[in-house]
């Protein structure tokens, strides 16, 4: 074969390969969990082609911009789903379970508040935690119990209606009621009263 057989055979081939690549188009990357593909991947898909994207509800970008090669679009995958940590800690409250090192989007933890502490029941609140897109979403509130003692009964006149005691815990909303002791009567606020996170009013009798 001449030189001149040669370097035509070549660039023959060379402009075959030329073609080819410049021939790669990527497809829509409808199964990576990004959000509007239709809209964002459209127009110019050739090999080398870079796009900005956004990921559906749950997942992260694992890249800036997604670029087309002879694979497709990289990286792969575009989106990945998003993990939390172990769950935060909640004030006087614990895991209903063992805790594990990572959570998946869309799982929750329960917790349940310590003993004589009452857990918030308010819209705002609720005894679970979720996991969401790399972050724990929710609101845990566990309300203080009361506690009344002897000596802040003796100081101010009163004792336990009920029950012969030294120390007594009521949970949040809960009521105690008292009595004067002998031979003194109530002034001021009602004999019975309830617990509101952990403050009680205490009547007076003289």
């Amino acid at each position: 074969m001449s030189c001149t057989e040669i370097t035509c055979e070549l660039q023959t081939t060379t402009f075959r390969h030329v073609n080819l690549v410049s021939g790669i188009r990527c497809e829509v990357p409808h199964d990576q969990h990004v959000s509007h593909p239709d809209h964002l991947f459209r127009g110019d898909m050739k090999l080398g082609a870079k796009q900005n994207y956004y990921c559906e509800s749950g997942y992260g970008k694992t890249a800036e911009e997604a670029t087309c090669t002879r694979d497709g679009w990289t990286p792969n995958p575009l989106c990945a789903g998003m993990k939390c940590g172990p769950p935060p800690h909640v004030n006087n409250a614990d895991t209903v379970e063992m805790t594990k090192k990572e959570y998946n989007t869309g799982e929750r933890v329960e917790y349940m508040c310590f003993n004589k502490y009452t857990l918030d029941s308010h819209p705002a609140f609720s005894k679970y935690l979720t996991c969401q897109q790399g972050e724990w979403r929710g609101n845990i509130k566990c309300l203080m119990p009361c506690s009344v003692t002897v000596g802040d009964m003796d100081e101010r006149g009163i004792e336990l209606a009920f029950a012969d005691q030294q120390k007594m815990f009521a949970p949040h909303d809960d009521h105690i009621t008292f009595k004067c002791q002998r031979g003194k009567v109530s002034v001021g606020f009602a004999l019975r009263q309830k617990c509101n996170d952990g403050v009680i009013t205490l009547p007076v009798c003289v």
